[in-house]
């Protein structure tokens, strides 16, 4: 540090009065008996001496420099990754929705209509929150075409609702039916036409996202048959999110699927924040599809996953 005494109580002074008083520039130099100028540049030579240091300390277990990288890489709202998380889907999964618990929590309103879809990841989450409150909580997608997995978005849809003190939503159908023309009678019920129109207000999209490989981790994959799995993945199909299938590319590969219940691709893209939550080795090309598509505005990952996205 140079030796100036006089300089260095001066500096002092000044950084004590900005930093720990809130004082302006300008209170700082009528207190010294110099211009402002000359406080702005104390203050300035007061941390190039190392009088004043600033440390930043991030309450959040993040890796700030990896979550910069993987927003800006993916034009995201928001990235979050979980510092030093890697590893399986299973193992990692429960420290992830702790973390998506937080961000959900501080990103959702109480004036928000939140639509969530369902999922081993979406259940971890919806456990761990705590500090919550919304309007409303609509389900996205119909559940499995079976009596065992129907409950699944339903239960979810309740569970979120009664901790965001609002009122829920669940849509009382399967996410897809073979004939065409038995979607079309059930979105005419009165009931699962409610839910279906609320869809329009959802401005939160809470999703997971998941994943076609071998073997798939993903409960909308048993919602087809294995012909029809083949077929799907010779196609190109690597993840789904809300009921959309997507390729490596992060397109939607052949025609709109008019099988299927739920969300339509212009009220998921019309949604204000679609927030995904999505980590483990086995996932990371699933993640980077849906990441591709364009329809996602924040995602919380693993340190591993968005490492290997990146090609760190």
């Amino acid at each position: 540090m140079s030796r100036r005494p006089v300089q260095l109580q001066q500096a002092t002074i000044a950084a004590r009065r900005y930093f720990l008083d809130g004082w302006t520039v300008k209170q700082i130099g009528a207190e010294l008996g110099i211009s402002r100028f000359k406080a702005a540049r104390l203050l300035e030579w007061a941390r190039a001496e190392g009088v004043v240091r600033i440390e930043i300390d991030s309450a959040v277990e993040s890796d700030v420099e990896l979550s910069e990288r993987l927003r800006g890489a993916f034009e995201l709202r928001d990235a979050i990754v979980v510092a030093g998380l890697d590893g399986p889907s299973e193992a990692i999964t429960p420290e992830l929705a702790e973390v998506a618990a937080d961000v959900i929590a501080e990103v959702v309103r109480p004036s928000d209509v939140v639509g969530i879809s369902w999922g081993h990841t979406l259940d971890l989450v919806v456990e761990k929150i705590s500090n919550f409150s919304a309007k409303r909580v609509v389900q996205l997608v119909g559940g499995q075409a079976t009596m065992e997995s129907a409950s699944g978005g339903i239960e979810v849809v309740k569970r979120l609702a009664s901790k965001g003190r609002a009122t829920g939503y669940p849509l009382l159908a399967p996410l897809r039916l073979h004939e065409p023309a038995a979607v079309d009678a059930l979105r005419r019920d009165p009931v699962i036409g409610e839910t279906l129109e609320l869809i329009n207000d959802v401005n939160v999209v809470l999703a997971g996202v998941g994943a076609w490989g071998e073997p798939p981790i993903s409960r909308m994959i048993e919602c087809f048959s294995e012909e029809e799995v083949s077929s799907l993945r010779r196609r190109g199909v690597v993840a789904d999110l809300c009921g959309f299938l997507f390729d490596g590319s992060g397109h939607l590969p052949g025609p709109h699927d008019n099988h299927r219940i739920g969300i339509s691709l212009e009220q998921l893209d019309a949604a204000g924040t679609v927030l995904a939550v999505c980590g483990g080795n086995e996932k990371r090309r699933a993640l980077a599809a849906v990441l591709r598509s364009g329809l996602v505005d924040i995602v919380v990952t693993d340190a591993g996953s968005a490492g290997e996205l990146l090609g760190a």
